[in-house]
């Protein structure tokens, strides 16, 4: 079974001692060496998202100061065009009105106009019956002069009576 060898276990102890020995001086400097760096490695790291966390928070600000910006200027634009736009309107409302009026100006004068030469047309007609009527009254010819005359004076009393 197990029997102690005081010599054995002297040289085995020695031998650990040795290699524990060995590795500190050599093994355990570069190892500490890698675990501080790695360790400074995962600061900056942290470091490095910290300072890009911070400016993505800046950017984030500054783009949410923009889009307000921004959303106002487009509510300014549309309030002037809206405005532009019933300004737009009522001026093609005015012009339409000024055409209008144009139009019914135009069409009281050519009435005007038709009227007189109606009236012109009817005292002729007037003035031919008459004639007639006063040549077989008279049962001669009338003279130029006194047909006129005559028409005058027989449309001054229809004038007359029509007043």
């Amino acid at each position: 079974m197990l029997e102690f060898e005081p010599g054995l276990f002297i040289w085995t102890a020695v031998s650990f001692g040795l290699l524990v020995l060995l590795l500190y001086k050599a093994a355990l400097p570069p190892l500490l060496a890698f675990l501080a760096q790695r360790e400074k490695m995962i600061a900056d790291a942290l470091a490095g998202a910290a300072e890009t966390n911070r400016q993505a928070e800046l950017v984030l600000a500054e783009n949410r100061k923009q889009l307000a910006g921004v959303q106002t200027q487009a509510e300014r634009i549309l309030a002037e065009a809206r405005q532009e736009g019933e300004g737009l309107k009522k001026a093609a409302v005015a012009a339409a009105e000024r055409r209008t009026e144009l139009i019914e100006e135009q069409a009281q004068q050519e009435i005007a106009r038709e009227k007189e030469k109606m009236t012109l047309e009817v005292r002729r007609q007037m003035a031919d019956l008459l004639a007639a009527a006063a040549s077989k009254l008279l049962r001669r010819t009338v003279s130029l002069e006194e047909h006129h005359r005559l028409i005058e004076e027989s449309l001054a009393a229809a004038e007359a009576k029509q007043k």
